[in-house]
């Protein structure tokens, strides 16, 4: 395999750590480990306990636990615990999809989304937001896309980059194309909670579709 260039992070070696301002990021700012530490009393005491070996392959089931309480239907067993985003997408990607396979892309989008699969020679059709209409997703486009080679639709929602979010019309719409055609979704939550209004959050697709994977 064969993975072009990563344009984002080559920036971010050059210029993240050598600046005074960072305007240009995508999360958000982070805690100390003191802050972290003080929202429970207990959990100093847990730190100094703590044994620094190897854990299970799919994660620490006391983790894998807490991550579940995040859904209404999923199980610990159903999680996998990865280090970071990308290695999740590339793990999925490399387990998933096959030589030729097809997915469809909300584009644009952070690049491991589609050139994981483009590096696999699988066949990516960029799903196009248009910045003339508020970024919103053609549902139309969607459909007219799907063939019988289509595996996934990939979305992200909160957008990374324009921040971007459906109506839950929308949303239901697009799973409803889903399981019309009967393909699997890969739905890149990392921006999940984020929201403005909590009352515009969407629920986890992994929630709503037995082929939903979220991560």
């Amino acid at each position: 395999m064969r993975i072009n260039e990563f344009k984002l992070e080559e920036y971010f070696a050059i210029h993240e750590f050598n600046v005074k301002h960072l305007l240009c990021a995508s999360d958000c700012e982070t805690f100390t480990v003191g802050e972290l530490l003080s929202l429970d009393e207990s959990s100093f005491e847990d730190l100094k306990n703590l044994r620094l070996g190897y854990t299970e392959s799919l994660g620490d089931p006391i983790l894998r636990y807490e991550i579940s309480k995040l859904y209404e239907k999923i199980n610990p067993e159903e999680i996998i615990v990865f280090s970071g985003a990308e290695e999740g997408i590339f793990i999925f990607m490399n387990i998933f999809l096959n030589k030729k396979d097809h997915l469809i892309v909300q584009y644009p989008a952070y690049q491991s989304l589609f050139e994981i699969a483009n590096s696999l020679e699988s066949n990516v059709t960029n799903w196009l937001m248009s910045d003339n209409g508020e970024w919103k997703l053609d549902l139309e486009f969607l459909e007219s896309n799907i063939k019988k080679e289509t595996k996934c639709i990939v979305i992200n929602f909160p957008h990374n980059p324009t921040g971007y979010l459906p109506s839950q019309e929308t949303y239901m719409e697009l799973l409803n194309i889903a399981k019309k055609y009967d393909v699997f979704i890969f739905s890149d939550e990392v921006y999940r909670f984020l929201e403005y209004d909590e009352k515009f959050r969407l629920p986890a697709m992994c929630d709503l579709y037995e082929k939903g994977i979220k991560q």
